[in-house]
């Protein structure tokens, strides 16, 4: 069961891809911050509400109303998983180590130094 702001939320989403609606402009809208408005479409796809968002011009929020514009709201989501996953790999292989240490390590630009 939706509650109202998450109703507003939706009411406030154009449908079809071809005409997003900004967050701010939603979050002017509704009355509530973009957080909120931002943590709200996160919890409503979560839900398995068909909310995706363009972040290419024209961006912002849109309803997708078919196989094609899911693939659309998939795709920036896909892609932030692969750098989070980026992100983890390069901590997983991290070592504990002082900034001191790192500071004193060499830089790829002192190794392009020395090889010249």
């Amino acid at each position: 069961m939706l509650n109202s702001d998450e109703k507003k939320i939706i009411k406030a989403i154009p449908e079809g891809a071809e005409h997003p609606r900004s967050m701010r402009e939603v979050a002017r809208l509704v009355g509530l911050d973009a957080r909120t408005v931002r943590a709200i479409v996160h919890d409503l796809n979560v839900k398995g509400y068909p909310i995706g968002a363009s972040r290419h011009q024209p961006a912002g929020y849109f309803w997708a109303t078919s196989d094609d514009e899911l693939e659309l709201a998939l795709r920036p989501i896909a892609s932030q998983t692969r750098e989070i996953q980026r992100r983890l790999a390069g901590l997983r292989r991290a070592k504990a180590i002082s900034k001191d240490e790192a500071l004193a390590e060499p830089t790829a630009d002192d190794k392009k130094a020395k090889e010249a």
